[in-house]
């Protein structure tokens, strides 16, 4: 397939928000992208939803195809559906979020709080 049209069904944990999320991929650079994801930008895009690639639609209904469909929350729980196939994100056991987020706002060069 190498539409770069396709359209993830998008269910955010964090806030329990449901989206439309357009990522100007086709299937096959949108699952190697997943597959290198890193814990910090999992923790980048749990925050920060809108930071995801592409285009992403606040969506009301449910009643949208399920062919591609992602559930994002933490390292151990976010994956993709593609096809029938399920896609965990790499990690599959929780870690301490709030190293990641720091690591990610030191990268950002931010000023933080120490947690």
């Amino acid at each position: 397939m190498n539409n770069k049209n396709i359209e993830i069904f998008l269910e955010e944990d964090n806030g329990y928000k449901t989206w439309i999320w357009s990522p100007k991929m086709t299937e096959e650079e949108f699952v190697n992208w997943w597959s290198n994801l890193t814990d910090t930008d999992i923790i980048k895009y749990y925050f920060n939803i809108r930071s995801l690639p592409g285009t992403i639609v606040k969506c009301t209904t449910n009643d949208v195809s399920k062919s591609y469909y992602c559930h994002f929350h933490d390292v151990d729980d976010s994956f993709l559906i593609f096809n029938g196939n399920r896609i965990p994100y790499i990690r599959t056991t929780r870690r301490d979020w709030k190293e990641n987020w720091v690591d990610y706002q030191i990268k950002m060069n931010k000023n933080i709080p120490v947690l």
